[in-house]
């Protein structure tokens, strides 16, 4: 575990970002930087007593250099996380993924920081050819969004390579939990469907509801983090369960916790979408020590019951 060490999380006043800082404070001086474009001051109202909060944006190099000073190992959260604008607005999306993500590498340069874990993305595979699919599947990014991400990992590995900062990439599978926002047309799809279950309306799936997905709770992907930075490791890692569900199952799932059935609407299948997407997680496992550790009944008993 991490002590004792000066670290910043960019994002995070953000749904991940917020859950690394919860995990890092108590042993840890932690600075949140965030300029609460999605993130939420209520994510991080809870111990914003005992960590340092600096409202800026990744994409002012100048106030993220000084933000990062004196600081040991940066998590990089910070992002448009959105794959829908990305493809609305390519170029907002690549001032704030892939220049931020320069400026934070820039500052850490500058700064002697030892440590970038970044918050990649398994968008960057786009449709598998291979299940479950593995660090070394083929990139075909289908989004500006991804697109971006796969050149923030290039990045991070020239950082190391030319300047010697430990650099990680954790490719998110779907992360839920927490303080998700159900709030936005981009939010999780359990994010969404929890809310809606709460409040007794209608679930919508495109397609037939066979798709799959690979979800991963929230306070496992922390524990990725910090295990990430722990390691002294640079290189790029899958952070998943290893497990995939359809949304149909998962539904079934949802409804036996809530002790009720849910309305559902079918339609269209939206344009892109994947298949199936499960992680091979044998890597992290292996290099990382990572296992996940709370199971998707578990936490969504967690989502669910909270109403």
């Amino acid at each position: 575990m991490l002590t004792g060490k000066n670290i910043a999380v960019t994002g995070g006043a953000g749904f991940i970002g917020s859950h690394i800082v919860e995990a890092l404070y108590k042993q840890n001086n932690v600075v949140v930087i965030d300029n609460l474009f999605t993130g939420l001051e209520d994510n991080v109202k809870p111990f914003k007593n005992d960590v340092k909060f600096e409202n800026v944006s990744i994409t002012d190099a100048k106030a993220i250099e000084s933000a990062l000073k004196g600081i040991d190992i940066i998590f990089h959260e910070g992002a448009n996380v959105q794959i829908p604008r990305s493809i609305e607005n390519p170029q907002f999306d690549a001032e704030t993924n892939i220049i931020g993500t320069i400026n934070v590498l820039e500052a850490a340069r500058k700064n002697d920081i030892s440590t970038v874990v970044f918050a990649a993305s398994s968008s960057v595979y786009g449709n598998p050819v291979e299940i479950p699919i593995k660090e070394t599947h083929r990139l075909m990014p289908l989004s500006p969004y991804a697109a971006g991400k796969r050149a923030c990992e290039d990045y991070m590995r020239l950082y190391n390579e030319m300047y010697g900062i430990k650099t990680v990439c954790l490719r998110y599978f779907n992360v839920y939990g927490p303080r998700q926002r159900s709030d936005s047309p981009y939010s999780g799809v359990i994010s969404i469907f929890s809310d809606k279950l709460k409040r007794g309306e209608k679930l919508v799936v495109y397609g037939d509801g066979e798709q799959s997905r690979d979800f991963v709770n929230v306070k496992d992907v922390a524990q990725a983090n910090i295990l990430a930075a722990e390691s002294g490791k640079s290189g790029i890692y899958n952070v998943g369960t290893g497990k995939e569900i359809s949304l149909n199952d998962l539904i079934k799932t949802m409804e036996e916790i809530i002790g009720k059935k849910a309305e559902i609407e079918y339609t269209d299948e939206r344009p892109g979408d994947i298949r199936r997407s499960v992680a091979d997680i044998t890597k992290i496992k292996e290099e990382l020590g990572f296992e996940p550790k709370i199971s998707l009944e578990e936490g969504l008993r967690e989502l669910l019951d909270k109403q």
